[in-house]
């Protein structure tokens, strides 16, 4: 069965922390959906436009993991009720929980980062009262994955795919963007 994946967008977005995830993840075999949080026409912070596939209020179904990119639009994403509580849920249901930069202050807002290991954008520190801060690239604490911001989309989307898919499919990625360690 396919795997499905849901990444949402706001005006303000990173664009190498949203584009990166899409790219690699439908390489990989993944059904990614793109979701506006209000809109489908979603400015990014360095002025690129893209059309979502769909708006947040029109999505149905299942997913296998929720994705959320950094960049001042994150802000955006704490403020909606509705994407902190599809966080809780699927937080509760196990399914995987993955924010880059300072998107996984999302993840702290929804409370479910309490006794977790995570990374994220440096300057977002100050914001955390729970969880373990770990300085890495990528970290991986169950079903949660989080990543430090735009120069580690690619082995965050990459940590995506080896939980969603193995490890064996995220090293065929690997070799078809030519990526090294």
């Amino acid at each position: 069965m396919t795997k499905k994946a849901l990444l949402i967008l706001t005006d303000g977005f990173e664009e190498v922390e949203a584009i990166t995830p899409v790219d690699l993840l439908r390489r990989a075999g993944i059904d990614l959906v793109t979701a506006g949080l209000k809109k489908d026409w979603v400015q990014g912070r360095q002025g690129v436009t893209v059309k979502a596939d769909t708006v947040l209020n029109r999505v149905i179904g299942l997913f296998d993991a929720l994705i959320l990119p950094g960049g001042p639009g994150h802000k955006a994403l704490m403020e909606s009720d509705k994407v902190l509580k599809l966080t809780r849920d699927y937080f509760r249901d196990g399914i995987l929980c993955c924010a880059i930069c300072a998107a996984p202050k999302v993840f702290a807002a929804a409370g479910i980062l309490d006794g977790k290991r995570f990374t994220c954008y440096p300057g977002s520190l100050d914001d955390f009262s729970l969880g373990e801060y770990v300085e890495k690239e990528v970290v991986r604490d169950g079903h949660i994955i989080t990543s430090a911001g735009p120069g580690t989309a690619v082995p965050f989307s990459l940590a995506i795919v080896e939980a969603l898919l193995g490890e064996a499919k995220s090293s065929e990625v690997k070799g078809q963007i030519l990526f090294r360690e």
